[in-house]
């Protein structure tokens, strides 16, 4: 049996307060699926509606960073389309004027119903979560029957014009990693680009027996197609492949090598800003908003936490023992 690599063991990853140019926002961490590694078997406790941001306070967020430098906003959850009311605050966002790109993560349930909303408020690309092509597995990883909701909310998708769309798929030993070269199928079937991601440690439903390796999941490919490296295409930590001159295919590794690059800032939905996917708690901006803060305190108090990323790697917030669902991926 091959030996599991402890995704931790890299070492002297740096990450770099230089060139911080990405928000991913969490609006929600609400879910209308039930993934065995993103939510405890027990049930969990969501923010109420006071908790959580208002579009007005994200939209205020967003304004002050991007006189910061952030150019890219990533919409998720939890699952962001069970916000109400969400392509307004997209098309606000869109709207602010040094912020170059607002894209979106969907789990897809919900997709084919806004897909044509979210093009009109400014999404052009989104990535859609999706583990398994088998409606039995898919119930047993999520917890809920709905893969062909999914399937249908990508072709609803592309029929509106969004482009690209990247499928996002965790791959678990023993659990899905059967279905490798399926996904390649799909994936070349219906030009979509292909991302294989190993499973993250960060979350407290980490299990060592499911991880496996993103290079033994490149090697199962490389038996079957002719993978050639290829081009960025985009700044997040992906190294991509061309399949057979076809079509894309990327693999995450998800520590080692990642902070050296990193350039992301995540807002959570409860309004804790946090520099690394990592970190334990990050800046309480709703707290500092409600309490009369200004927008130079918020300023001020953002760029001495993004200072913090110069010089920190993943090791220094594995204390973290959040869920994926409140994170935001």
């Amino acid at each position: 049996m091959q030996e599991l690599i402890d995704p931790y063991k890299a070492e002297g990853m740096r990450c770099s307060a230089r060139g911080v140019d990405y928000l991913r926002i969490s609006v929600t961490d609400r879910c209308n699926l039930h993934c065995m590694y993103c939510m405890p078997p027990a049930g969990i406790g969501f923010e109420n509606h006071d908790g959580i941001l208002t579009f007005e306070e994200i939209v205020r967020v967003v304004t002050i960073l991007s006189g910061m430098g952030i150019r890219k906003v990533r919409i998720t959850g939890g699952e962001p389309l069970k916000r109400r009311g969400l392509s307004d605050l997209i098309f606000s966002i869109s709207e602010i004027d040094a912020i170059d790109e607002v894209s979106l993560t969907t789990n897809g349930i919900l997709l084919s119903r806004f897909s044509s909303r979210l093009h009109e408020a400014g999404i052009r690309r989104i990535n859609v979560s999706l583990d398994t092509l088998r409606g039995d597995r898919f119930t047993r990883i999520t917890g809920r029957d709905m893969i062909d909701q999914v399937l249908k909310g990508i072709d609803k998708a592309r029929e509106c014009g969004i482009s690209p769309i990247k499928i996002n798929t965790v791959i678990m030993r023993d659990v899905n990693d059967d279905e490798i070269i399926d996904f390649i199928h799909f994936a070349l079937s219906n030009g979509l680009i292909l991302r294989f991601i190993e499973f993250m440690k960060v979350t407290p439903l980490w299990k060592s027996e499911y991880f496996l390796p993103v290079e033994l999941i490149r090697k199962r490919c490389e038996r079957e197609f002719n993978l050639v490296p290829a081009a960025p295409v985009d700044s997040g930590p992906a190294h991509y492949y061309s399949i057979d001159n076809e079509g894309m295919v990327g693999f995450i590794k998800t520590d080692e090598g990642n902070c050296r690059t990193c350039t992301r800032l995540r807002l959570l939905s409860n309004g804790e800003l946090k520099i690394c996917l990592y970190e334990e708690d990050g800046l309480p901006l709703r707290n500092l908003m409600r309490n009369s803060g200004t927008d130079k305190m918020l300023r001020d108090r953002i760029r001495a936490r993004i200072d913090l990323k110069e010089g920190s790697t993943h090791m220094d917030w594995r204390s973290s023992q959040s869920y994926m669902y409140s994170l935001g991926g």
